[in-house]
C-alpha cells in the first residue's frame, strides 16, 4: 500500500476511479512484502505490485465490474499462476479488492508518510462500502473472520546506497540482514530518484570520488524525510563534498553523518557496513546525534 498511495491519491485528487487490491493470506506468500498492493485505473492500468503480477489479469476482470463496496475475493491458482508465486496448484488465496474511495482520506496521507496503519473493515455478506483506522500498530499482521478484515501494516525501512565496489554491496547486505529494503546502485539519477521518496524511518549512504555526482545525491537527501544520511569517505571528501554544497546554497548539512558509521575502527568493507547500519538504527531510535 505505501508503494502506491502517491499514484492513489492523485487519482483520487483528479476524480479518477481506482481500484485497489491486497492478498489477506500473507503467510502463503511468504516470499512476498505483506504490504504489497496493486492499483488499477480505468482500462486495465496497473500501479505498483502484488505477488508479482501474477494474478494481475485477474485483479482487471474485477475492476471491470465498477463496484462500489470492497470486497473479498477468494482466488484458486492455476498451475500458471501458483508456478508464478512459488506455491502449489490449486492453492486458494484470499484478496481484498475495493474502490479507492471507500476508505477515510487520512489513510493515504498516513501512508505518504510511511506511517504504521490500521484498516478495520466491517462486512456484511462479505461486501463492505466503508472503512475505519485504528491505531498505530508495532507491526503488520492481516486477520480476517465472517464480518471483519483487520488489517495492520508497518512499513518496511528501505536504504539507498550510491556507490559501487565491495563496500556498497556489503552495506547492502547488512541493510538486508536486519530486515530492510535495499537498493545499490552507481547511476547518480537513478540514487536521486531513489532518494525523492525517502521517509524518516529510511536512509541513504553515499560513497565514490565523483564530487559532482555525491553532491547531487546528497542534495536530494537533504530535501526528502530521509531519517539518516551517511557519506562514506575521509575528511578530504567531506570538506569536497560540503564545498559542493555551500557554492549552491546548501549550508545546513547537519543532517549529514560523514563519515558515515561509529568509530568501531572498522577497516574491511563489512566491518564498515556493520558499523554504519548501526548508527541508522541508533539515529532513527534517538540514540545517537552526532
Amino acid at each position: 500500500m505505501y508503494g502506491i498511495a502517491l499514484s492513489v491519491a492523485a487519482c483520487l485528487r483528479g476524480g479518477t476511479r481506482v481500484d485497489v487490491a491486497w492478498c489477506l493470506d500473507p503467510d502463503l506468500t511468504p516470499e512476498f512484502d505483506a504490504t504489497d498492493a496493486v492499483a488499477i485505473t480505468p482500462g486495465g492500468g496497473r500501479l505498483g505490485s502484488l505477488l508479482g503480477g501474477a494474478i494481475d489479469s485477474r485483479l482487471v476482470e474485477l475492476s471491470l465490474i465498477n463496484a462500489t463496496e470492497g470486497r473479498v475475493e477468494t482466488i484458486q491458482l492455476d498451475e500458471l499462476e501458483a508456478g508464478a508465486i512459488g506455491v502449489a496448484p490449486g492453492t486458494v488465496i484470499r484478496i481484498f479488492f475495493a474502490p479507492a474511495d471507500i476508505f477515510p482520506e487520512e489513510l493515504w496521507e498516513q501512508l505518504l508518510d510511511r506511517q504504521p496503519v490500521t484498516i478495520d473493515i466491517t462486512l456484511t455478506n462479505g461486501r463492505s462500502s466503508a472503512t475505519t483506522l485504528g491505531e498505530q500498530p508495532s507491526n503488520t499482521t492481516i486477520s480476517i473472520t465472517d464480518d471483519r478484515v483487520l488489517c495492520q501494516w508497518s512499513p518496511t525501512a528501505s536504504m539507498v546506497v550510491f556507490g559501487g565496489g565491495p563496500m556498497a554491496h556489503a552495506i547492502g547486505r547488512a541493510a538486508q540482514f536486519v530486515g530492510w529494503n535495499a537498493e545499490v546502485t552507481g547511476s547518480a539519477e537513478a540514487a536521486v530518484a531513489l532518494a525523492t521518496s525517502l521517509s524518516p524511518i529510511d536512509g541513504i549512504v553515499v560513497m565514490g570520488h565523483d564530487t559532482e555526482a555525491v553532491g547531487r545525491v546528497l542534495q536530494t537527501a537533504l530535501v526528502s524525510g530521509a531519517g539518516y544520511i551517511g557519506s562514506i569517505g575521509p575528511q578530504t571528501l567531506q570538506e569536497d563534498r560540503g564545498d559542493w554544497l555551500a557554492y549552491r546554497g546548501v549550508t545546513d548539512t547537519t543532517r549529514i553523518h560523514g563519515p558515515a558509521g561509529f568509530p568501531i575502527g572498522a577497516s574491511s568493507p563489512e566491518e564498515v557496513a556493520l558499523s554504519v547500519i548501526v548508527e541508522m538504527i541508533a539515529v532513527r531510535n534517538g540514540a545517537h546525534s552526532g
